[in-house]
């Protein structure tokens, strides 16, 4: 099926058709859009990356999310001493706690009649 050719008979609109036509009507817009071009551009990176963000949330969203649990550690239980018997224990507790300190010094009474020097005679 064939469409109908429209014949435009207005004149106003045949002019307005020619300006469309040479690019006379949108040479005000060309300027507007020159004299704010990158603010345009700007404006479009921006919104894409909101776009791309919005996106990337929905899928990430969708994707479960892996939870990892540690090992199952098991309860620590305690160590169990071993008693041995030994007839050198009281020796070795005597060693361990041996009193390494030196006692206080005294200091000797005080004699005037003490001469070490030979007497003279």
């Amino acid at each position: 099926m064939q469409l109908p050719k429209i014949e435009v008979t207005n004149p106003e609109a045949q002019k307005l058709i020619a300006d469309i036509k040479s690019g006379v009507y949108f040479a005000s817009y060309r300027v507007k859009i020159a004299k704010y071009k990158w603010y345009i551009i700007s404006f479009f990176v921006v919104v894409t990356l909101i776009i791309a963000l919005a996106i990337g949330k929905s899928v990430a969203s969708r994707t479960p999310t892996e939870v990892f649990f540690p090992p199952d550690l098991e309860t620590p239980q305690p160590t169990t001493d071993i008693v041995i018997k030994s007839k050198y224990e009281p020796l070795r507790q005597e060693i361990i706690y041996f009193n390494t300190d030196l006692p206080d010094p005294v200091i000797p009474p005080f004699d005037n009649l003490i001469d070490l020097e030979p007497p003279i005679l």
